[in-house]
């Protein structure tokens, strides 16, 4: 038993338009804000000692 293959459809050929690309200024963060950096080095280098300190010798 044979199957009928049926070939795919042929894609529209339409111009595509985009909107133009305005790229928005960096805000800089308000004085006293804390970078998220910060908050990982508070927690990984208290482990990383504690992990140091207590490795078997």
């Amino acid at each position: 038993m044979r199957r009928a293959v049926r070939s795919a459809p042929r894609p529209a050929i339409t111009p595509v338009s985009y909107p133009a690309y305005h790229p928005h200024p960096a805000t800089r963060p308000a004085a006293g804000h804390t970078r998220p950096v910060t908050y990982v080095l508070l927690i990984a280098l208290p482990a990383i000692v504690a992990v140091a300190a207590l490795r078997p010798r």
